[in-house]
């Protein structure tokens, strides 16, 4: 048998180590049918052309930060733009936390609560590589997920279309 307790430490150290792009790789990684889902759900909302799209979560930066960044490079944005955008809730993330942290001490078995608040330039600038490591490209990664070209234009055309109203 083994201590579960100690795995769970094992598990909490491992994270503390790769920091925020540890923890979005992960979420890229192991997330994908849920990100599908979320990306068909918005992509059939633009199509309707009536109401606002609001994406959240609890501090706004970790799960939705990574789904605005799929959907600003849908919709063809550089790096620089979308960490730039990533880059501005970071004020308010090291005062208030992230959703990531709000639970947490920093002590053995817990995740380090100043390794995870912020939304640090070099996070999602490491995700965005690490995507690409893994799936050659954005779009790669998407295809792999199921949102491939033709929901990717659909989102593209619905877009276009509800920035022109």
């Amino acid at each position: 048998a083994f201590d579960s307790k100690k795995l769970h430490e094992i598990r909490m150290e491992i994270m503390n180590e790769k920091g925020l792009p540890g923890l979005y790789e992960a979420m890229i990684e192991t997330s994908g049918p849920e990100i599908l889902v979320a990306l068909q759900a918005i992509t059939i909302k633009l199509e309707t052309k009536s109401g606002d799209i609001i994406i959240h979560c609890v501090q706004g930066k970790d799960r939705t930060g990574l789904l605005i960044m799929l959907c600003q490079a849908i919709l063809g944005m550089n790096d620089e733009e979308i960490i730039k955008d990533y880059h501005a809730s970071d004020r308010m993330m090291r005062r208030e936390g992230s959703a990531a942290s709000d639970s947490i001490s920093g002590s053995k078995g817990k995740l380090n609560r100043n390794v995870f608040s912020g939304a640090p330039k070099e996070a999602m600038a490491k995700t965005l590589k690490k995507i690409r490591t893994n799936h050659v490209s954005i779009n790669g990664y998407l295809d792999s997920i199921g949102f491939d070209t033709n929901w990717r234009q659909r989102f593209i055309t619905a877009s276009s279309l509800r920035n022109k109203l």
